[in-house]
């Protein structure tokens, strides 16, 4: 029987869990999809609702092994370039021929990307418990240009923690960007896991 991940990979230390991930890459589609994981698809049908040209560049960080830039590809989006810290998850992603590019990075150096590179930025279940610290949001929210979008999740093990949800709403009372779209719903329905998704315009 493979081994779960999940439970550990939420109990687990955040600061590089590159290991993890690599050792996981080989069966994380099936376990998370097993789990009825559908918080990518989520934000994807969120995302066609708010973007008017879906031929922008998506940048969709730690895409891991392309699940979300398949939800992505589904509803209209083709041009997807996907960033991740692990090779294993980015090797896999590959095969999927979703991406116009993939890159792997170390998470201790600077994201590989220009200002205003992007108009849409997505960090799809990679912010919080088990996986990138909260200073991504900030590295990611400064990426984009003025209106650009920033799609993103929190999921329960996540929102326990209420630093995450102050730091959207700092960002959305200091003027920097407005709200789009936020709800609350499954995340790993058959593990018992729910999020909010988020989508921000900068302004």
């Amino acid at each position: 029987m493979a081994k779960s991940y999940l439970k550990e990979v939420y109990s687990g230390d955040t600061n590089d869990s590159r290991e993890l991930y690599a050792s996981w890459a080989a069966t994380y589609d099936k376990e998370v999809q097993k789990n009825g994981y559908v918080t990518p698809k989520r934000i994807a049908n969120a995302l066609k609702d708010v973007v008017t040209d879906q031929s922008d560049f998506i940048l969709d960080y730690g895409c891991g092994t392309g699940l979300s830039g398949f939800a992505l590809q589904a509803v209209g989006f083709e041009n997807i370039n996907g960033l991740d810290v692990s090779q294993e998850m980015i090797s896999l992603a590959e095969k999927k021929s979703i991406y116009k590019n993939l890159k792997v990075f170390d998470p201790f150096t600077e994201i590989p990307v220009y200002p205003d590179q992007y108009k849409i930025i997505t960090a799809i279940g990679v912010i919080g418990a088990g996986a990138a610290p909260l200073k991504v949001f900030d590295s990611l929210f400064t990426l984009l240009p003025q209106n650009g979008l920033f799609a993103f999740s929190f999921n329960d093990h996540t929102l326990n923690d209420p630093s995450y949800e102050k730091k959207v709403k700092s960002c959305l009372s200091q003027g920097h960007a407005t709200m789009l779209h936020k709800s609350y719903g499954d995340h790993l329905p058959k593990a018992n896991l729910k999020s909010n998704i988020y989508i921000l315009k900068k302004l």
